[in-house]
């Protein structure tokens, strides 16, 4: 019997999704261009911090499975002028969908404003829901993001703001 526990524990260890290190780069590429914007602009565009921190969804069209990303727009520490942080899934592959219409914000005093939404990302063979959180540090000029694969996450039909 204990080495049924065992087995089976160790089965719902291994089969736990970790979270996964999200691509964050600087928003001087095409992804980050502004043709990529696109409406409803109130569901795609979201203001966090009294507009201080600006969360933008973006599709460049191609790949269709990898199309969509975040572009952040925050503070940038003790700098005069905004930083702009890009959010990919993979290096330059971004997302199948991203739910922006289901965007939650909560400040977190030691380590700043924390952003989840539901995406979808293709695993090579399957599209997986994922939970995409990001963490931006306003006084450090930081943004952070991570990826947990999810099955809380209701069966969702579209991103919302799709073209």
């Amino acid at each position: 019997m204990k080495n049924l526990a065992l087995v089976l524990g160790l089965c719902t260890a291994l089969t736990a999704a970790p979270a996964s290190a999200q691509s964050t780069r600087d928003c001087d590429t095409f992804e980050a261009n502004a043709r990529n914007i696109y409406p409803p602009y109130e569901e795609t565009i979201r203001h966090f911090a009294n507009g201080d921190i600006r969360l933008i969804a973006l599709d460049v069209g191609e790949p269709a499975a990898a199309a969509f990303h975040l572009m952040v727009t925050h503070p940038a520490g003790d700098e005069p002028f905004p930083a702009c942080t890009l959010i990919s899934s993979r290096g330059s592959l971004g997302y199948a969908g991203l739910w922006m219409d289901r965007v939650t914000a909560e400040y977190d005093a030691s380590v700043g404003l924390v952003v989840t939404l539901p995406a979808q990302v293709l695993d090579g063979t399957d599209f997986r829901l994922v939970e995409l959180s990001l963490t931006v540090n306003q006084a450090a000029g930081t943004v952070t993001a991570s990826a947990v694969v999810t099955d809380t996450l209701e069966p969702l039909l579209a991103p919302a703001g799709t073209k």
